[in-house]
């Protein structure tokens, strides 16, 4: 009578594994194709496939594999390449400007176009402003003259780097 008991229990043990496998490769297949997804911002590449039929040796007679593969088209370079990569916006950017080996920064910014990003030091709960590299390169904005002063600079940001046509001094100092 314990042989059948133990029979049971292993049969029932065998098909609860079997459904938690079943469930953990359903569940990454639909992350998977979450991540997948095509975004607004990127257009998805237009896939060109090209079958191949083989036919492999049955181990049995009665059992016939067949195999298909599907070739994708590499993804094009160039002009298409170049549409995925953002283009530098317009902005307006408030901030601290400080300086640092020859390098201006705006920090502690605020503004419509200021960048926010979050910190594990708030737990990644809370977004704060970003530090954005101030460049000139016409040095037609004299930001050496304006360090340690809060001011509003205007130009094309492109991720973290704004490329200044204009500066305008909101505050004597930083506080």
């Amino acid at each position: 009578m314990s042989a059948k008991r133990s029979m049971r229990f292993t049969g029932n043990r065998t098909a609860a594994i079997g459904l938690i496998v079943v469930c953990i490769v359903g569940t990454a297949i639909l992350i998977a194709a979450r991540t997948s997804e095509p975004t607004s911002a990127a257009a998805p590449a237009k896939a060109q496939p090209v079958a191949a039929t083989t036919t492999a040796k049955p181990a049995s007679p009665s059992v016939k594999t067949t195999v298909v593969s599907a070739k994708v088209a590499a993804k094009p370079q160039g002009a298409e390449a170049a549409k995925a990569a953002p283009a530098p916006e317009p902005a307006t950017i408030e901030g601290c400007l400080v300086q640092d080996d020859q390098a201006f920064r705006l920090k502690n910014t605020s503004g419509e176009d200021a960048p926010k990003g979050r910190s594990w030091k708030s737990g990644f709960l809370h977004k704060g402003s970003k530090t954005i590299e101030v460049v000139d390169a016409r040095h037609r904005m004299n930001l050496a003259s304006h360090v340690g002063e809060r001011v509003s600079v205007s130009g094309m940001l492109d991720d973290r780097e704004l490329a200044g046509t204009s500066l305008k001094r909101v505050a004597e100092t930083c506080n």
